[in-house]
């Protein structure tokens, strides 16, 4: 079985991780570029969210790298991304290409699980926890290098030298083929990042990013915009993770379920109801990120993405009642990394001149 997956930030490792360890050859396409997009783009609806149009370009990559079994989570609640797996399998189909599909949500999980009896060596239930096993801890050393790349790239003495520590630290958690090398691993890429040269210059802005949450992780899309705000002195606060993002549905992290409810008990006054997307965690990230006396908020949305629509909507009363600024940047396409290293530089002028006036 040669199983692929679309990008989504370092998710890949956790998941390689997981299926590589159920006896499957995973194939992963080449990180999303400009190539990716069109070509996603020429196949997809005109009107369907940014993401959709880059998943369905990376599915294209991995079928002609010889992927015959594409993995995709699947559902039936209101935001598009329930139904992807099912469209973009449909259009690839149409398109001429073989494969199987694993679509989590939509096949049992009865179904799930069989799917690599014949793959796994030995006992298949202990092949699972072996694969779990391996899965949680990659995803949770993504998080904490990411975490730890975030706090020193502001004060890096050389431009790049954190995401140079960065990419070689994931590298290693990538190739480690244990949870105990996996341990070992984070502790290397640990002492990489402890290993950059840093110099102090007084408190740096601290802005939260929030919104639809591939727009959040997969730097393709935004343009690394956490790069890119660490660079210009900025330490970002995501309010979501790839491990997050992974565990959720799982429902195996209690923190997890306990932030997620806390999240709609706090947004519940702006929006009661629930949309499918990641809505409860933007509104309720921004009155976080007020009362923690964020200098800012970015929120991160794809065109069309019909749950940040509706907190776009919700937003500016949120930025006045907490007296913190927000910026919208609102994704498809044809945006350029030109406009929005324009539109974070001037945010960024923006804030500093605000806390000189009135600091945290």
């Amino acid at each position: 079985m040669k199983v692929s997956f679309p990008h989504m930030g370092n998710a890949y490792i956790a998941l390689s991780a997981l299926l590589s360890n159920l006896g499957a050859e995973v194939i992963i396409p080449p990180r999303p570029t400009q190539k990716t997009i069109e070509m996603g783009a020429l196949h997809a609806p005109e009107f369907v969210c940014l993401p959709f149009k880059v998943n369905l370009g990376d599915n294209f990559q991995a079928l002609s790298m010889g992927a015959d079994t594409l993995a995709m989570v699947s559902g039936t609640w209101a935001c598009r991304f329930g139904y992807y797996g099912r469209v973009q399998h449909q259009i690839l189909r149409d398109a001429g290409f073989e494969f199987d599909s694993i679509l989590l949500g939509r096949d049992g999980v009865g179904t799930v699980y069989n799917k690599f009896a014949d793959t796994v060596d030995g006992n298949l239930a202990l092949g699972w926890l072996r694969a779990f096993r391996s899965f949680r801890s990659k995803a949770r050393a993504v998080d904490a290098l990411e975490a730890s790349a975030r706090e020193v790239r502001p004060f890096e003495r050389e431009r790049g030298s954190t995401s140079d520590a960065l990419s070689r630290s994931l590298s290693v958690v990538h190739e480690s083929p244990s949870v105990k090398a996996t341990g070992s691993a984070l502790d290397r890429g640990m002492e990489l990042m402890d290993a950059v040269e840093v110099e102090r210059r007084g408190e740096p802005l601290h802005i939260a990013v929030l919104g639809e949450i591939y727009a959040v992780l997969e730097p393709s899309l935004n343009f690394d915009i956490e790069r890119r705000l660490g660079e210009m002195g900025v330490v970002a606060h995501p309010v979501m993770s790839i491990y997050k993002w992974l565990f959720r549905p799982l429902k195996t992290d209690p923190s997890i379920l306990v932030e997620e409810r806390r999240a709609r008990r706090v947004a519940r006054p702006y929006i009661p109801y629930v949309l499918g997307g990641e809505e409860h965690q933007t509104i309720t990230g921004t009155i976080d990120a007020a009362r923690k006396r964020y200098d800012g908020v970015i929120h991160v949305f794809p065109f069309t993405c019909m749950p940040e629509s509706v907190c776009r909507a919700i937003l500016p009363r949120i930025e006045k009642e907490y007296d913190i600024p927000v910026l919208n940047l609102c994704l498809d396409e044809h945006a350029s990394p030109t406009g929005i290293e324009t539109r974070l530089e001037a945010f960024t002028d923006l804030l500093r001149q605000r806390r000189r006036k009135k600091p945290r």
